[in-house]
């Protein structure tokens, strides 16, 4: 593997130390949703790509081969590059939620405007879907398909989402929104 592949794989561990230590510690769902599920699927499809930008060519399914496309080395360190900023951006926005990070709303639950936050309403979401991208720049297979997925998870998500945040905040989360972009700052 290329030294830019190391540093794909170190984001992707960092994110998901990060998100098994912020299940721990979340506070509790308001509804009696599993708090093991979602992070257990994360972790699936985290190992999923560790593994698909960690393997060598040969003997690999094909769907893991590094070589799907090849636009060279500098174009790998970009995405290593995205990969290692969109994970940031992901981790920030988990921070800024604080224990009300999960997929169900929380006992307690506060909007946060801040942080992130202040610049798009899903930076969670904006942030892993710029590390795929990143990741996807290497060629491998396995980051471009978990990229387009999570474009049509992400999208179905923040609609449910956004949903749950007006009823959750019929006076607050307009304002919010009207402000803000959805997941790419300035632009949408």
């Amino acid at each position: 593997m290329y030294d830019y592949g190391y540093v794909i794989v170190a984001s992707w561990l960092v994110l998901m130390a990060v998100w098994v230590m912020g299940a721990l510690t979340a506070k509790r769902d308001a509804s009696s949703h599993s708090r093991i599920a979602p992070p257990l699927l994360l972790l699936f499809l985290l190992g999923l790509l560790i593994y698909a930008l960690t393997r060598n060519l040969q003997g690999d399914a094909f769907v893991l081969k590094r070589a799907f496309f090849n636009f060279g080395l500098a174009v790998s360190w970009v995405g290593a590059f995205l990969t290692a900023l969109g994970v940031a951006f992901a981790i920030r926005g988990r921070y800024d939620l604080g224990r009300d990070w999960g997929i169900y709303p929380k006992e307690d639950h506060k909007l946060v405007t801040s942080g992130a936050y202040a610049y798009v309403r899903h930076p969670i979401y904006a942030g892993a879907m710029l590390a795929l991208f990143g990741s996807a720049l290497t060629g491998s297979i396995a980051a471009a398909l978990l990229f387009i997925i999570s474009i049509i998870f992400c999208l179905r998500r923040i609609q449910k989402e956004e949903r749950a945040m007006l009823k959750l905040f019929p006076g607050q989360y307009p304002a919010y929104r009207a402000r803000t972009k959805r997941l790419i700052p300035l632009v949408w």
